[in-house]
């Protein structure tokens, strides 16, 4: 699959979140909510500014999936 941050080869994870969970070797592991996914019809994130905020979420909860919602979705 590809990665809807990126656009890159990716794997989607075996997942509970309402959404998709994704591994990319230069996003990471994310998820997306399907909320997120209904509005995207078209759009594109912000590659380098949702990059910051995956990274910056995985600093501030380690251990945790960052996730992509209506809330924190950064689009171009």
């Amino acid at each position: 699959m590809k990665c809807v941050n990126c656009s890159g080869e990716a794997q989607q994870v075996d997942s509970e979140l309402d959404g998709i969970e994704i591994n990319c070797p230069s996003c990471g592991h994310f998820g997306v909510s399907a909320s997120v996914l209904r509005q995207r019809s078209g759009r594109t994130f912000d590659v380098e500014k949702t990059r910051v905020f995956l990274h910056n979420e995985r600093d501030i909860n380690p251990g945790r999936v960052p996730v992509i919602d209506s809330e924190n979705v950064i689009w171009e």
